[in-house]
């Protein structure tokens, strides 16, 4: 059930920043650590994720997205400087992300 919920999470991110792509792989801690970073990244260059918190110790885990992420909140990336913003992100992590969900 959180695998599903940390999809959820990092699809509707991809879905906010305007990617027509969709996260199938694995979910692990791994993959929470690296959407963690995209987060993270994000808020560097846009104020629309700012209430999302800090994850404890600095890495996220499967627990942390679940508790702090759902589809709807997600939808504040869409103004045009968050979403180039997020897109960015995406660039550079997509792939990182993908080799987590499959166990690389």
């Amino acid at each position: 059930m959180d695998d599903e919920r940390v999809r959820a999470a990092i699809n509707a991110f991809y879905k906010g920043a305007g990617v027509n792509k969709k996260f199938n792989d694995q979910v692990n801690e791994n993959v929470a650590a690296v959407f963690g970073v995209m987060i993270s990244e994000t808020k560097k260059c846009s104020k629309a994720l700012s209430w999302v918190p800090e994850p404890p110790n600095a890495k996220a885990s499967i627990s942390w997205v679940v508790r702090n992420f759902a589809n709807s909140v997600l939808n504040q990336l869409k103004d045009e400087s968050s979403l180039t913003c997020a897109k960015r992100v995406i660039q550079i992590w997509d792939r990182k992300i993908q080799m987590a969900g499959m166990g690389l």
